[in-house]
């Protein structure tokens, strides 16, 4: 059977992987027989098994003297994820202490797709609430992602995260930034025939993201205190310099310079 990387994930490596197949093939079977129906020696076996039975993913049970293991619904896996995740979150803190930030050279990562903008967005969620994003905004944005740029939004001010936001002017931003006030946003926009922003930039903590859309998406993650503190003296200029956007007239012009 095909070896599946959520599996290998969990840490269930290729010959775990058989054992797990074959046990759940068998239903109920003793460690000779997941042994012969997974190709791995009975001593490696009983030692995957007990592993499987330690993370919840089989259990054992005795009949005539004889151990029998039984795996546990899939779902249970689910379960193994949660528990993983709970006992990253008690060790963070340790983790962060040691964590060696160097202001002296910056991380760079890149991200591919729309899969990686969307994790570049799930990291703006780390912020406390009160804090802010600053953001350049493309009219492509939130036709690229709409059902996802809906949720993440919802989100953001759910944990009461503020946003600052240029956007590009046009009909779809018009509507999007009407719910300024609800979503924790305080909107300007810009001409684009002026200013063509091409890169959706946000700026964060100690962190920058640049998300482009088109032709191909992917996004750029910089991670320099001095980088961001830089990008935010830049956007503050702009910002001066931008009328406040009115939402209560339909017919509002796009902001210009003062």
């Amino acid at each position: 059977m095909e070896y599946l990387k959520s599996l290998q994930q969990l840490g269930l490596n290729q010959r775990e992987q058989d054992v797990y197949f074959s046990l759940l093939q068998l239903g109920k079977a003793t460690a000779n027989q997941v042994a012969y129906k997974a190709k791995t020696k009975r001593p490696t076996t009983y030692d995957i098994l007990d592993g499987f039975k330690r993370n919840n993913i089989a259990f054992e049970t005795k009949e005539n003297k004889k151990r029998f293991f039984i795996a546990n619904p899939p779902e249970k896996l689910l379960e193994l994820i949660e528990s993983q995740k709970r006992d990253l979150e008690y060790d963070l803190p340790v983790l962060k202490s040691i964590y060696n930030v160097s202001s002296e050279r910056p991380k760079i990562a890149y991200f591919d797709g729309l899969a990686g903008i969307k994790q570049l967005y799930e990291d703006t969620l780390t912020l406390g609430r009160g804090e802010e994003i600053l953001a350049y905004i493309t009219s492509e944005t939130p036709a690229a992602m709409p059902e996802f740029t809906k949720d993440y939004v919802k989100r953001r001010a759910q944990k009461g995260i503020k946003l600052r936001g240029i956007y590009q002017d046009s009909p779809a931003i018009r509507v999007f930034i009407k719910k300024d006030k609800s979503q924790l946003r305080t909107s300007k926009i810009v001409d684009p025939k002026k200013f063509n922003i091409k890169n959706e930039i946000n700026i964060y903590a100690n962190k920058i993201i640049i998300n482009t859309y088109l032709p191909e998406p992917f996004g750029i993650l910089i991670e320099s205190k001095e980088v961001a503190d830089t990008q935010r003296i830049i956007f503050e200029m702009a910002w001066q310099s931008l009328k406040t956007t009115r939402h209560h007239s339909p017919h509002s012009h796009c902001m210009r310079a003062k």
